[in-house]
């Protein structure tokens, strides 16, 4: 899954069906970071896992997914489920839909008689694109209910249809005796505009519970006006340490705030939560006067706060103090060094290289070798992510590679080792018999030294995808395909580059381009191009155009069944339900008996 190698994906489906909750429960993690129709319906299998807490998850996952493929499987089992806290989750996950077609399920939501499932069918409707009059008429009959989280939500979907009522219920919610119901009036009002906004904040910012002060906090970052700062400052200094952290972040989001308070908090802060919050509002605005009070803490040796401590050293640039602190960082452990040594390359120092290989070579111990091992890894996946580099460490680095470079440039130019004619061709050998290294090699050279050949470029670009270095791979595309927007192929790897990211704008705005330079016997290409490009608009419910482009693309191939399913869904979302049934029960006497696609096709037909 970390890797997203789409080649595990096969292998991975399978597991979600292993007797062990943690395979199933890992492999359907690592499903969602490849992503794709494939995984979305083998994810939906999972739906009738026997062990609520995979359910659960999955339910978390698809609401992430956001695929529409994965509702008809949602709401059959919305239908089925009898566990109140499980049918709440599936609203939830239905609600980031934001779908029409899901009123009547939502509505039914409303009816139950557990507040949990009242409070997200309050939700889930407030998220739907319907008349405020009639969202009006749903959801009055709930204003005074006895759950505090069902009157919230009310109150967030109803500000703008009947702002006088949400106006009066806040009101009430605010006189409550249960302490949870005035902190979702603090909720709703960071949430919500109201001309009594300022004044019931300034109230609940001094009520007797912390967490409906932390509450008010939000609410008073909210305000237009700049009595969030005036109202955060005393609450630094509130007895509770939670009020404290959520004043510090509030803090920090506010560009004028004096940070001398911070500075002053982190001084005598002994709460670690809070610290670590003053520590990143001190790294944030690169407050070089917190060092010296740093360093005294370092010196203390806390065992909890050390990483964040060393951390904000590293980020302030306190190169000195950072050396001296070594000697109180006791007993090597990988979290506190792993900053540690990050924190001295961030100041340039790039002998912690070969201070940690000493160390690899040096330890025998196996509990200490796992420690540096951790700690090799913890910089090297550091070093790969150059955007966190300070200036300082660019620098350094500049230097150390100016000096490894010193003595070869007798060394022939690349234009002169790629200048022979057979090199292009060999680099296509190379790339045809799986060598994708060697060829992006020799095709760097090429392009080098023939920077206009766009076949060069192009073949170079795929050597990139090859090795699945897909970020460099796309920018040489979109440069050839701006260069030459006839090249089909160049933009068809780009397409597929997009469609694996699911970044369906850019994909629809590449094969729209491209599309008028495929002839009409290319039957190859019509078959990636609108099937792709379908789907794209699909993703996007942009559903007369994607029926346009599947219709084109089934044109090429009728056996295409992806495209076929997809332009079943289009039909159905746009309320033509015989168009959708045709070409359903179509499906239906095609695929395989064990499909899972089958499932969804047979739950799809039931709905219609």
């Amino acid at each position: 899954g970390e890797i997203g190698d789409p080649m595990a994906a096969r292998p991975l489906m399978e597991l979600l069906h292993d007797e062990d909750r943690m395979v199933r429960y890992y492999s359907a993690r690592a499903l969602f970071k490849m992503g794709g129709r494939d995984v979305v319906q083998s994810l939906c299998g999972l739906l009738n896992d026997p062990d609520e807490w995979i359910v659960i998850n999955v339910l978390e996952i698809l609401s992430r997914l956001k695929d529409p493929e994965a509702v008809p499987a949602l709401v059959g089992q919305f239908e089925i489920a009898r566990d109140s806290r499980l049918k709440a989750i599936i609203i939830s996950s239905l609600a980031t839909f934001a779908e029409a077609r899901l009123l009547k399920t939502f509505e039914s939501g409303l009816s139950s008689f557990d507040p949990r499932i009242q409070a997200n069918s309050v939700e889930a409707i407030s998220c739907l694109k319907i008349p405020a009059l009639e969202m009006k008429r749903k959801l009055k009959k709930f204003y005074g209910h006895p759950n505090n989280r069902v009157r919230a939500n009310v109150c967030i979907a109803l500000a703008a249809a009947d702002p006088e009522a949400v106006t009066e219920e806040l009101k009430a919610m605010m006189k409550s005796s249960d302490a949870s119901t005035r902190r979702s009036a603090a909720y709703v009002l960071a949430r919500i505009k109201s001309d009594k906004r300022e004044e019931y904040v300034h109230e609940l910012l001094k009520d007797e519970n912390f967490g409906v002060r932390k509450m008010a906090l939000k609410a008073a970052l909210s305000l237009e006006s700049g009595v969030g700062v005036r109202e955060i400052r005393p609450l630094l200094s509130d007895e509770n340490q939670w009020v404290r952290k959520e004043a510090v972040e509030c803090a920090m989001r506010i560009e004028d705030f004096p940070d001398q308070d911070i500075l002053d908090l982190l001084k005598k802060e002994d709460s670690a939560p809070v610290i670590n919050c003053a520590l990143d509002y001190v790294v944030s605005r690169n407050l070089k006067e917190a060092v010296t009070n740093i360093y005294d803490r370092i010196r203390k040796e806390p065992e909890e706060e050390m990483p964040w401590l060393i951390a904000a050293l590293g980020h302030l640039g306190a190169r000195e103090e950072l050396l001296k602190i070594k000697k109180f960082l006791g007993a090597v452990r990988s979290e506190v060094f792993s900053e540690y040594y990050q924190a001295l390359l961030l100041n340039g120092e790039l002998a912690v290289f070969e201070e940690i290989a000493g160390a690899l070579n040096e330890k025998k111990r196996e509990n200490e070798l796992f420690s540096w091992v951790r700690i090799a890894g913890n910089l090297g996946s550091y070093i790969q992510k150059p955007e966190e580099f300070s200036q300082t460490l660019l620098r350094a680095l500049a230097e150390e590679v100016g000096r490894d470079m010193q003595g070869i440039t007798t060394l022939d130019t690349p234009g002169e080792t790629a200048a022979g004619p057979d090199a292009l061709a060999q680099a296509i050998e190379f790339f045809n018999s799986g060598d994708f290294a060697r060829a992006r090699e020799l095709l760097e050279k090429v392009v080098a030294a023939q920077p206009d050949n766009i076949e060069a470029r192009y073949h170079l670009a795929n050597s990139f995808y090859s090795l699945g270095e897909m970020k460099k791979a796309a920018t040489l595309l979109a440069h050839i395909v701006d260069d030459e927007p006839a090249h089909i192929n160049a933009a068809v790897l780009l397409g597929q580059i997009y469609f694996r990211k699911k970044e369906w704008e850019h994909l629809a705005a590449c094969y729209e381009r491209v599309q008028q330079y495929v002839s009409a016997d290319d039957k190859k290409n019509l078959i990636r191009i609108y099937g792709a490009l379908g789907l794209a608009y699909f993703n996007q419910k942009k559903y007369p155009q994607a029926i346009t482009a599947l219709s084109r693309g089934l044109q090429a191939n009728p056996r295409d069944l992806s495209s076929s399913y997809h332009l079943a869904l289009c039909y159905y979302s746009i309320g033509e339900g015989e168009k959708a049934r045709v070409i359903l029960e179509g499906l239906r006497k095609t695929l395989p008996a064990d499909s899972q696609v089958l499932k969804n096709v047979l739950e799809l037909l039931q709905r219609i």
